[in-house]
């Protein structure tokens, strides 16, 4: 079967582990921003120092490439792919006030499929935002972060937000 994932391009199903959201634990769902100019504007100022920008799948113009490629870091923990077919691009980046700001202004260029399919904010092997096929569901955020933090958050996107509780979780 290694022959098959390997002539078809398949993420290996090792590689398919990795850290996720804890969604044993109570979880805040947000709905997202329309577009990731927004999202980043959105996060600068809001995430923890030493949070790692993930992203995953997309279909980069060469610009948006040179872009990730120059201030990617190296996998500081492995995440969960949500990719099975084809192997995505995936790259890790600081989430500086100045890679926010960069991120946001190329964005405004560029249509949102082209950064990422996928999108998960980390700091260490702790995954606080979790953003599966991103526009199309809801964000999930760590429930260990503060209802104010949250709120703040969706008043940022123009959104809505609510409580996962014990037992609720979707994987």
């Amino acid at each position: 079967m290694r022959w098959i994932r390997k002539l078809l391009g398949a993420v290996p199903k090792e590689e398919m582990d990795g850290i996720r959201l804890d969604t044993k634990r109570p979880y805040w769902e947000v709905d997202g921003p329309r577009t990731f100019t927004e999202l980043f504007r959105a996060l600068e100022g809001w995430l923890p120092e030493g949070a790692v920008l993930y992203f995953e799948g997309g279909s980069p113009d060469p610009a948006i490439s040179a872009f990730m490629s120059e201030n990617a870091v190296q996998e500081q923990a492995h995440i969960a792919m949500g990719t099975i077919w084809p192997r995505p691009k995936v790259f890790h980046v600081p989430s500086t006030p100045i890679v926010l700001n960069k991120l946001a202004a190329m964005m405004e260029n560029h249509a949102e499929h082209e950064l990422a399919v996928h999108f998960h904010v980390y700091r260490g092997r702790t995954v606080l935002l979790e953003w599966h096929d991103v526009f199309l569901q809801p964000m999930l955020i760590s429930g260990e972060i503060p209802e104010e933090r949250i709120r703040l958050l969706a008043n940022r996107f123009g959104t809505q937000y609510k409580s996962v509780p014990l037992g609720s979780a979707l994987h």
